[in-house]
């Protein structure tokens, strides 16, 4: 088959209720796109971060940085045990400082210290056959495993 050249195109034409129903859909779209916006941000202003998870990449990164990447690390704190304090800090912890595992014990070559108050954490340290590495303050301090006898 041939087709001339010279000939345009034909044009098509849509029905006005089609135009005017993808266009009420797309304005509904934008306008529920900042809704959601204007919702989200007036939460976020009244319901501040009650856990400080934001701020553990601060708190934790000297441990980040002094610690290898393929590291498993012990975890000793003094929260109470299954409280939401504990979960919400052993969970900051294993996020920030992943791929190292954080595991809650002191078996390994490396434990984090996350306290919520201040303590004699070298006294802790030693219940626990452990020797501080490095306090990094805020309560976070890095215990290695005490091999002396």
């Amino acid at each position: 088959m041939n087709f001339p050249m010279d000939r345009a195109s034909p044009s098509v034409k849509y029905p006005f209720a089609a135009i005017a129903g993808v266009t009420a859909a797309a304005l509904l779209c934008v306008a529920g796109a900042f809704q959601y916006y204007q919702f989200e941000s007036e939460y976020q202003r009244q319901s501040p971060d009650p856990y400080q998870i934001s701020a553990q990449f601060l708190r934790l990164a000297p441990v980040e940085a002094a610690v290898p990447r393929a590291a498993v690390m012990g975890y000793l704190t003094d929260a109470p045990p299954g409280s939401v304090v504990d979960s919400a800090l052993i969970a900051s912890a294993e996020y920030v400082l992943a791929p190292r595992l954080v595991i809650r014990d002191t078996a390994h070559d490396w434990v984090l210290g996350n306290f919520t108050q201040p303590a004699d954490f070298a006294a802790l340290g030693r219940r626990a056959g452990l020797r501080v590495q490095q306090d990094f303050g805020n309560g976070v301090v890095l215990f290695r495993k005490d091999t002396q006898p």
